[in-house]
């Protein structure tokens, strides 16, 4: 490897390249590649013609590069894949224009310069094969034109390559194609022709065995020890530089270590490492500890008995009196079994006790969350409401958490040495000395950097801790307590405040009495109708269950009141059959208007007055 003057290392072999930009038409593209040609053939440039290479002692390297590479008057200049050189912008066109490939990129413009203490104009046969090595190897399908310039400190070679290959395809060059393809394929061709390579690009394959997050885990350590060592922005810089880090400070901070293939913004670290939540931090280390609380947002309800059942036991036909007994014997001649129908009874009694101990639990928890609204709709947009507000408030403890990690690592590590210190104070065990001495040094560090003590700390973590977990089981409870009133309104088991409803379906007498009769369900139920525009009156709908000619079945009472809940009109279901009672329905809504109907649980003109 070659030494610079003053005994310092070469810095080794460097590429750059760069794109040729044109317009969709020929002209434009033939002109932008034929002036980088002109350039890169300019003699005053090359300098040196081969014919005269003797006067430089270049030796059989010359020869050699005279018989293997296109020359254009003995100039350093060659060419692949390019019949005439002094053509090579016209046979570039014909290519793209074979492909319609004329826009956006026509060229690509590169140049490789040697380090200067191999900069010898005797090397510019070597650095022509080089070139030409690299292009067979990167782009072994593309038109390429190349001039070794001898005019600078640094012996460089430039090249105009086509984006357009042979066969129609055009270069892609994507994020890593220098880092992964470029670079690594010009190192390995300068160790064989005996030049430096580049050491930062050894350094970056190097790198990339590191992982990423090992990376931002150095990086985040070395900010927070500079933020302890330090108490303004300045200061920090300064500290980091010290530590050995390149700092770039701009709209963003900036930082790269040894090792590292290019500096990093530290705002990938987090919000905590941008530079205001740096010098947030620098500014507030002194500062108390934010206490985070959770607010109350469910609401615990326990599962009322709206509904006291006490199951009927049929008494033995011994243990009956005279008139029990003709009871059971005239319902035996019928072809009925009185004890058989009692266990019936107290199983269909059982089962509307417990949905009416179900749907009275819904009730509640839609009239909590919708206000006293009686609006499921309303109570389930609560219900997200709270839970958002939640997660926001969940969110707050974890960034405070987050911000104060510094402090909470070193409470952490000081967990490990508490007990083996306490037993080297309290009871002199000296075998703990080097565990006491490390507590005391991390308990001074919390003290004197952070103004807090280790309880304070030690209370905060805890309440902070247990705040989170609150809120996780609040957050539980109004899922679960979501899910019971959206699957009651999913399977139409009751309906609270449903908007534009008609009447007769506010009403519900048909679904009653079908899961009356479809599911032996005898429901009772009472609710309040509203109308949309119809303010002076409100329906009250009361369904009990009854026996009908004998039948089990369901009554629905339907009453219209004044505001202050004089009777106005009431029909039942009772008196009538179902096709008379559907007509006096239709007879109420034409007469009142009731259209566009809403349910309540309650009387909510009452409330109002």
């Amino acid at each position: 490897m070659g030494k610079k003057k003053g005994g310092d290392m070469a810095e080794g072999i460097v590429i750059k390249i760069w794109n040729v930009k044109a317009s969709s038409s020929t002209r434009s593209g033939a002109s932008q590649i034929q002036s980088s040609i002109d350039y890169i053939e300019n003699p005053e440039k090359v300098c040196i013609r081969i014919a005269d290479s003797s006067q430089f002692q270049m030796g059989n390297e010359l020869t050699y590069v005279m018989n293997d590479i296109k020359t254009v008057d003995g100039l350093y200049v060659g060419a692949r894949h390019i019949t005439d050189i002094k053509n090579a912008t016209e046979e570039m066109m014909q290519i793209k224009e074979f492909y319609g490939k004329l826009d956006g990129r026509v060229a690509t413009h590169g140049v490789i310069s040697l380090d200067v203490t191999e900069s010898d104009p005797k090397n510019a046969g070597k650095l022509m094969l080089l070139l030409d090595e690299l292009m067979q190897k990167v782009f072994p399908d593309n038109q390429v034109v190349y001039a070794v310039h001898t005019n600078t400190e640094n012996l460089h070679i430039h090249f105009i390559l086509n984006t357009v290959g042979l066969y129609g395809k055009k270069i892609h060059m994507d994020n890593d194609f220098m880092s992964k393809v470029l670079e690594p394929a010009v190192n390995e061709l300068a160790e064989k022709y005996g030049f430096t390579p580049n050491e930062k690009w050894n350094r970056k394959k190097r790198l990339e065995d590191i992982p990423l997050p090992q990376r931002k885990m150095i990086l985040r350590g070395l900010i927070d020890n500079a933020i302890e060592q330090t108490d303004d922005f300045a200061a920090f810089i300064a500290y980091l530089r010290a530590d050995g880090l390149t700092v770039n400070v701009g709209k963003n901070l900036s930082l790269q270590m040894d090792g590292m293939q290019r500096a990093m913004r530290t705002g990938q670290l987090g919000k905590n490492y941008t530079i205001e939540g740096i010098c947030q931090r620098l500014s507030t280390k002194m500062d108390p500890l934010v206490w985070k609380s959770i607010s109350e947002e469910a609401h615990y309800i326990s599962e009322k008995e709206m509904l006291l059942f006490t199951p009927s036991k049929m008494k033995n036909y011994s243990d009956m009196n005279q008139d029990e007994k003709k009871e059971a014997v005239r319902m035996l001649r019928l072809g009925r079994n009185p004890w058989e129908e009692t266990r019936n009874d107290n199983w269909q009694i059982q089962r509307m006790s417990k949905q009416l101990n179900e749907i009275g639990y819904v009730y509640e928890l839609v009239h909590y969350y919708s206000r006293g609204v009686d609006n499921a709709e309303l109570a389930l947009s609560d219900i997200i409401s709270r839970r958002k507000n939640l997660s926001e408030e969940r969110k707050e403890i974890r960034e405070n958490l987050k911000a104060y990690k510094p402090i909470i690592s070193i409470y952490e590590e000081m967990k490990k040495y508490m007990i083996r210190a306490y037993l080297y104070d309290a009871y002199g065990r000296t075998e703990y000395i080097e565990d006491f001495k490390r507590y005391q040094e991390l308990s001074d560090r919390l003290m004197n950097i952070y103004g807090k003590s280790v309880e304070e700390v030690a209370d905060y973590i805890a309440d902070q801790k247990a705040q989170l977990i609150y809120a996780k089981a609040q957050d539980t409870e109004l899922n679960d307590q979501y899910k019971i009133i959206k699957n009651y309104l999913d399977n139409k088991k009751f309906e609270v405040d449903e908007r534009g409803l008609s009447f007769f379906k506010a009403v519900g007498h048909s679904e009653a009495k079908r899961e009356a009769r479809e599911y032996g369900i005898f429901a009772s139920d009472m609710k309040y109708i509203t109308a949309k525009d119809v303010e002076d009156i409100i329906v009250r709908v009361v369904t009990t269950p009854d026996v009908i000619d004998g039948k089990n079945t369901v009554t629905t009472t339907v009453t219209v009141l004044t505001n202050d809940e004089k009777v106005v009109k009431e029909i039942s279901s009772k008196y009538l059959d179902a096709k008379a009672f559907n007509d006096a329905l239709f007879e109420l809504s034409t007469e009142y208007d009731l259209r566009e109907c809403q349910t309540h649980r309650k009387n909510i003109r009452k409330n109002a007055l």
